[in-house]
């Protein structure tokens, strides 16, 4: 990251943020023309200490916090919701100048108060892009950060820690204790899914059909397998499921048409794909419950490894 923010597109910046795009681009290139035309993300931004910088956020706090009367920003609910409306001129879209290909976009913030950038979609994934289409594999890079957007269930801090974990990228939790017993539910596709993958033949197993059978099964298996760790005093590991469709968190949104894939995703071509809990499971209906369960990243950990588990 420090050697991005050194680049010479980085210093004629006053910030950069993310679109969440749902397919990253091949190339990890700033891309401020695209970004221009959807949603600026504040949940990765790159603020760079300029005057007009500091200017921005001194103002967007203002707003947030303590909106003028009458102003355009008292009925918006969030930071990012405010961070838009100052950005683009008002009743105007995209509401700044972003010529394509162009990796700036400029009269951002009343009129060009502030140059806005586009952080590299590749090396910022949102969480689509990385913990469902794997695009860090497929590009072969390694992101400098990873944004928990797209999840499911409530979408909130249990929904977003879930991800990270079963990722192997949350470092909160205390390492496993040397007594503790686990039961592993590994994965093997079911063979009903594997009579209706051969039916449709695999390059046209992405349908609702085989996924709707893979997800009866899975939980078929997860009934058992949780009585067979209670009976042995266990605690389960969750098996990595392979998903044959993705899941939405929209009713309007139509995967059925793009290979059951979220629109604009198709491209990447990622079904079949390891599904996130939350494709299967509820993970705050888990916490409810509180029924202790691990994901199958705990298997990886160094501890585990050294005591054949």
């Amino acid at each position: 990251p420090r050697v991005a923010a050194r680049s010479r597109r980085c210093r004629v910046l006053d910030m950069s943020t993310t679109r969440p795009p749902t397919r990253p681009p091949a190339r990890p290139a700033g891309r401020a023309s695209y970004s221009a035309g959807g949603t600026f993300n504040t949940g990765i931004l790159f603020l760079r200490p300029t005057v007009k910088g500091r200017a921005f956020a001194e103002e967007w706090h203002a707003n947030v916090v303590s909106p003028p009367p009458g102003s355009r920003y008292v009925s918006l609910t969030s930071d990012q919701q405010v961070f838009n409306h100052m950005m683009r001129k008002p009743r105007q879209w995209p509401g700044v100048d972003a010529p394509h290909g162009s990796a700036v976009m400029r009269e951002a913030w009343d009129g060009g108060r502030v140059t806005l950038g586009s952080l590299p979609l590749a090396l910022f994934l949102n969480g689509h892009g990385y913990f469902v289409q794997r695009a860090d594999l497929r590009l072969k890079v390694s992101p400098f950060a990873v944004h928990a957007t797209y999840s499911l269930d409530n979408h909130d801090g249990v929904a977003k820690r879930q991800r990270f974990r079963e990722a192997a990228l949350w470092a909160a939790d205390p390492p496993p204790r040397p007594e503790a017993r686990y039961l592993a539910l590994n994965f093997s596709t079911p063979p009903l899914v594997q009579t209706k993958i051969d039916k449709y033949g695999r390059a046209n197993a992405a349908n609702i059909d085989v996924h709707s059978a893979a997800l009866n099964a899975y939980v078929a298996e997860l009934r058992d397998a949780l009585a067979l760790a209670r009976a042995l005093g266990r605690t389960l590991v969750l098996p990595r499921w392979t998903c044959w469709c993705d899941r939405m968190w929209s009713g309007s949104d139509d995967i059925f048409h793009f290979g059951c894939m979220y629109p604009g995703s198709q491209d990447g071509k990622f079904v079949p794909f390891a599904c996130p809990m939350d494709h299967v499971l509820s993970p705050a209906a888990w916490a409810k419950a509180e029924v202790d369960y691990r994901d199958a990243a705990i298997l990886d950990q160094p501890q585990m490894r050294a005591s054949g588990a």
